[in-house]
Formats: structure tokens, sequence, C-alpha cells
């Protein structure tokens, strides 16, 4: 199984550098350590056809030495943790009525991105017309709730807090809010 990694990772790595080479690249040649190619060798990797690459799986060595760097792998990791967290949040927002001018303005979800998101969690189209209004008796719970979850910062996950809270959809809590503020 490892051969296989090998492989592939050594047919990703030819493309790569042939692909470089076709367009110029210098930055990445440099970046891959080939800054200073033979002409000879160049020549050939510019002109790699796939009988060549077909090679691959009977060559037993590795064309590169890979090294992964943990203070990179470790921010990635972070990156990618967040990004999830922030990705389920705006679909939990999502489901939860808020609409797509109001996650633009909290988070910058785009039209596309939100209508992409929808479609994706199986959601029908919005309506269009107006938010119905929430009764007062509605609007003092949404008020008091959002007072009562003021220690959250961000505005997204305090309003998720708040229909989990009161199941109000949120297009019409976040009405009421912004209608105070």
């Amino acid at each position: 199984m490892q051969n296989y990694y090998i492989t592939s990772l050594n047919h990703q790595a030819l493309l790569a550098v042939a692909e470089a080479l076709r367009n110029g690249d210098s930055q990445l040649l440099h970046q891959l350590g080939l800054g200073a190619l033979d002409q000879g060798v160049a020549a050939q990797l510019k002109a790699l056809s796939a009988d060549r690459i077909a090679c691959l799986p009977n060559f037993k060595g590795s064309l590169f030495q890979l090294r992964i760097d943990p203070h990179t792998l470790r921010l990635y990791l972070g990156f990618a943790d967040s990004k999830v967290t922030e990705d389920d949040l705006v679909n939990r927002a999502i489901r939860a009525g808020l609409r797509q001018p109001m996650l633009e303005e909290l988070k910058g979800i785009t039209r596309r991105d939100f209508a992409a998101r929808r479609a994706r969690m199986n959601l029908p189209e919005h309506s269009r017309g107006r938010i119905e209004v929430l009764s007062e008796e509605e609007e003092i719970t949404v008020l008091r709730v959002w007072e009562k979850l003021r220690d959250i910062e961000d505005p997204l996950v305090r309003l998720i807090a708040l229909y989990e809270e009161t199941d109000i959809a949120l297009d019409q809590a976040y009405i009421t809010i912004k209608q105070l503020q």
C-alpha cells in the first residue's frame, strides 16, 4: 500500500514540474527545489509523455523528499477546524430562517453561496415577501433572551443560541433586534 502513495506522489510531482516548466513558472520550480535545473532534464520533463508516466509504478524510488512542517500542520488543522465550525454555524443559521442579506452583513455570505448551501441542504427557496412581524409577546421574549445571551461575542452564535432557546425564526428575531440597536 505504501508503494501506491509513493507512486501517486511521484505522479503528482512529475506533473507539477512538467506543467511549471511548460508555463515558465520559476517560482514553483524553485519551491520544488529545481531552480537550477539542467537544460537536458528540463527538455525531457517538458516533453513528458503518458507512456513515460506509466512507468512510475515500476519505479521504486521517491522523486522528492517529503517533510511535513509540524508548525504549519498545526496552523492548517486549526484553520480547518474553525472553517468547518463556521460553515456549520452558517448552515444552522440558514436552517433557522436567517436570510441572505442578514448573513451577508454578519459573515459576508454571497447570494450564490447562500443559494448553494440551501440547495445542498435540500431547503426550499425562501419566500421573497415581507418578514412576518412578531407578536408583542414574542418580541419581549426575543429581547429578554437576547439580553440574557449578551456575553456571547459572535453575533451569529448568539442568534443561534437565541433560536435554540425560543424557536423563533431568525429572520424575525433579527429584525426585532435590529430595530432596537
